[in-house]
């Protein structure tokens, strides 16, 4: 065991003992301005010195475990931390000065900083946090940096397809206008080839766009879990809409990459001016946190971003999601809303939810993409409440 036994001192010789009939205690009579008084004394017992080896025991190795794994920090190495740590290690279950290299002896339980043993352990534990927290903060921040440099230059791609996409089509075209035969087929199988080679390359580069999407994705799914504190509603217990402002834009980049349908849902709940002016705000209040747990019983994938997004409107970010079944979930939404109890007992009216549903489209940044969804939610309430609303495809503006 780390406990080394301690020697006794001797007891004073002004006390004196008798047994008091209970086995392992002791009475002692101090004489004090000439009266005799009886004290108890806490038995001093072969039980209390072995809780006392297990107690070090115990210090001993949590210590020894500290030293035996440490985090090499930018300042500080982790066989430097270590030693620290083994340091105190030995002065609290052994008794060893905390300077070994000055005098020798062991000290006793009460001699030894146990203040300082604290101090050490939560400094060592504090800088590792710290450093940990730093290394993962930068680590997001340069696999966010990563998706935004390749979604921008997909989008530079895809402009400068777009202007030889067009460049092609008047060759070809003039090509087909010409008479000479030979001439003509020559330079139209070269229009040809360089089209099906720049065909090759778009085909293999999307490839890779995926390939970088899931393992970016993967990664990106396990560095979430540390932010999630700061980006938390306090009344809901959901996303916020700094939550929000920081997944927004990534959907939009990640679709870039994989192609994968994503949908964003604006909600919207109904009557809640009514409820505030009627019964209260602490009704208003439970009226939207029972919306935020009806959210978290429709939309129950680790992947779904569920934010409250301002007062009673909450937003849904949800990937790998057409807008068919964003649509069947927003309808589920609202039955789990209809069931919700209601947030005063002498309310005699039911509230809903409106739903704006629109699904991202190529080349369509969020602020847009937000619009079209917001447009939708107004529409939805536009036709009654408790609607839910598809926003107009870009494609169908375009055409």
């Amino acid at each position: 065991m780390f406990f080394k036994k301690l020697v006794s001192e001797p007891r004073p010789s002004i006390e004196r003992s008798c047994s008091n009939g209970a086995t392992g205690s002791t009475v002692q009579q101090a004489i004090s301005g000439g009266g005799a008084t009886e004290i108890s004394v806490a038995p001093s017992s072969q039980n209390s010195e072995a809780g006392l080896g297990l107690v070090l025991d115990a210090l001993g190795g949590v210590l020894t475990a500290l030293s035996r794994y440490p985090i090499d920090l930018p300042d500080r190495p982790g066989e430097e931390s270590a030693e620290e740590i083994g340091r105190w290690q030995r002065h609290a279950t052994l008794g060893y000065p905390i300077d070994e290299g000055r005098g020798s002896g062991s000290l006793g339980v009460n001699e030894r900083d146990w203040g300082g043993v604290v101090r050490a352990v939560t400094e060592q534990r504090r800088d590792e946090h710290t450093y940990v927290e730093s290394s993962i903060s930068e680590l997001r921040g340069a696999l966010w940096a990563c998706v935004e440099t390749v979604h921008n230059a997909v989008k530079i791609d895809h402009t400068a397809e777009s202007s030889t996409g067009s460049e092609m089509d008047r060759a070809k075209n003039a090509l087909k206008r010409m008479q000479t035969g030979s001439i003509k087929q020559e330079v139209l199988g070269a229009v040809l080839a360089i089209e099906g080679a720049l065909q090759t390359r778009r085909d293999q580069q999307q490839e890779h766009y995926v390939s970088l999407a899931t393992k970016l994705d993967r990664m990106g799914k396990q560095l979430e879990e540390a932010r999630k504190e700061s980006t938390t509603d306090p009344l809901t217990g959901i996303g916020n809409r700094k939550l929000f402002d920081m997944m927004g834009p990534r959907a939009v980049q990640m679709y870039a990459l994989g192609r994968q349908p994503v949908v964003l849902l604006m909600i919207d709940l109904d009557k809640l001016k009514l409820v505030n002016d009627m019964y209260g705000h602490q009704a208003g209040d439970a009226a939207i946190a029972n919306l935020a747990g009806a959210l978290s019983k429709v939309f129950l994938r680790q992947s779904d971003v569920l934010c409250r997004y301002g007062g009673d409107e909450f937003a849904a970010i949800l990937h790998n999601t057409d807008w068919k079944m964003a649509q069947t979930l927003a309808h589920r939404l609202q039955e789990q809303v209809a069931a919700m109890p209601a947030p005063h007992p002498a309310m005699e009216f039911s509230i809903g939810a409106s739903v704006g549903v629109a699904q991202l489209e190529a080349h369509e940044e969020v602020d847009e993409w937000i619009a079209r969804a917001d447009k939708a939610l107004y529409k939805a309430k536009q036709n009654g409440l408790d609607r839910v609303c598809v926003a107009d495809s870009l494609l169908l503006k375009t055409a």
